[in-house]
């Protein structure tokens, strides 16, 4: 007999416009005073203000914490925590992407359970359910206002570590695309291949299963048919299609996790600072072409480039399908902007040996078709150092 678990938010509130919704559910809860957790440009562009207006409309309390920063580390965690004792809040509202929501995660498991963050490194390591989570999206990628994992940076070890916590759902998820529709090109492409990355890895996981598989394909049709309009030229339906396959992507890898992508995309955040999508990009095609060692993966590569482009795939072996959606990923990444040198945006390549070492040591490597070498992670990095022209 086969037992799969399933985790998913406690509620979700989707659509354009879906925002002013939060006033009902946190009223029809009980919760009194929240603490906003945030970065400063939100609150530079106004969309901090259109959450505070539906909590003051339904006079609801709170107070800010506006400095979680793009790869969130144990001192943004424990300036939460000390506003969080010090204003006397009993929920937190994220408002952001997965830099806002980690950071809330993170405070919420701790206020309740006491400790340091370190203390929960690993699967369900809490006892007690966090401090009640509100996710309100601001982008396309992450999809961390639907999952149980949070991602830390431990900023004197310049270690990114995950963590994943049934606790730290969020009580509610909020994905208004009204609030994605201004988004920056950059910023547009590299949280929308975070979330095609989401999705392969989720349908090559070892710990996949049917539903998270479905979950995964699906993600990844949508991302095709909207991303490259959302970059390049917005309007609300790609920007919609966008919401709803990253929404769909991290209930696929929430559950099935993430792979060796994953694994070394998070050394460039934590050693360099780099955004975590835009890395994910990068490496993507290349971490596949790896995979392909495998036999399973490369089967299931082929499922998805015969779903998604069933016309190319037609006649085709399972190789050549697998080949035609590295190509498809390629392009993909090319057009939005993230298919760059990793030695553009900073990686030295003195660095590569231990951000090699680092990456083995990462959680998301278990779920990964094939466990590579330090030197293969390496070679992978070094390949990606420099602008290549083929494929």
């Amino acid at each position: 007999m086969s037992i799969f678990q399933y985790f998913v938010p406690g509620r979700t509130l989707f659509g354009y416009g879906c925002l002013a919704g939060i006033g009902p559910e946190i009223q029809a809860n009980g919760y009194k005073k929240a603490l906003i957790v945030t970065d400063p440009s939100l609150v530079e562009l106004g969309i901090v203000k259109k959450v505070t207006d539906v909590l003051e409309e339904y006079s609801i309390n709170f107070a800010l914490y506006s400095g979680v920063k793009p790869n969130p580390d144990l001192g943004d965690v424990g300036k939460g925590l000390a506003l969080v004792k010090e204003e006397s809040c009993d929920f937190l509202i994220s408002v952001g992407g997965g830099s806002a929501h980690d950071c809330a995660k993170a405070v919420g498991i701790v206020a309740a359970n006491g400790g340091s963050v370190l203390d929960y490194r690993g699967v369900d390591k809490s006892s007690q359910p966090s401090l009640p989570v509100v996710a309100v999206n601001t982008t396309a990628g992450t999809a961390s206002e639907c999952t149980r994992a949070y991602v830390i940076v431990n900023e004197e070890t310049s270690e990114k570590f995950g963590i994943k916590d049934r606790h730290a759902l969020p009580v509610l998820a909020v994905d208004d695309h009204s609030l994605m529709m201004d988004l920056p090109k950059g910023l547009t492409a590299g949280t929308g291949m975070d979330a095609l990355t989401h999705a392969i890895e989720a349908y090559t996981s070892v710990n996949g299963f049917l539903l998270t598989c479905s979950l995964a394909l699906e993600a990844v049709r949508l991302i095709f048919k909207h991303l490259e309009v959302a970059v390049l030229c917005p309007d609300q339906a790609s920007r919609e299609g966008m919401a709803a396959g990253q929404y769909l992507a991290g209930l696929a890898f929430g559950n099935a996790g993430c792979g060796l992508v994953h694994s070394m995309s998070h050394q460039l955040s934590a050693v360099y600072g780099l955004p975590h999508g835009l890395c994910n990009g990068i490496l993507l095609p290349e971490v596949m072409k790896f995979n392909c060692g495998s036999d399973k993966a490369r089967q299931q590569y082929g499922e998805i480039g015969e779903a998604i482009f069933p016309l190319e795939c037609h006649g085709k072996t399972e190789e050549e399908k697998a080949e035609i959606l590295i190509r498809k990923v390629e392009n993909l990444s090319e057009q939005v902007g993230t298919r760059v040198p990793l030695k553009e945006i900073g990686v030295k390549k003195e660095d590569l040996g231990l951000l090699a070492h680092k990456a083995l040591q990462d959680g998301s490597l278990g779920n990964n078709r094939v466990l590579p070498s330090a030197e293969q992670v390496e070679r992978i990095y070094d390949v990606l150092m420099e602008r290549r022209e083929e494929g």
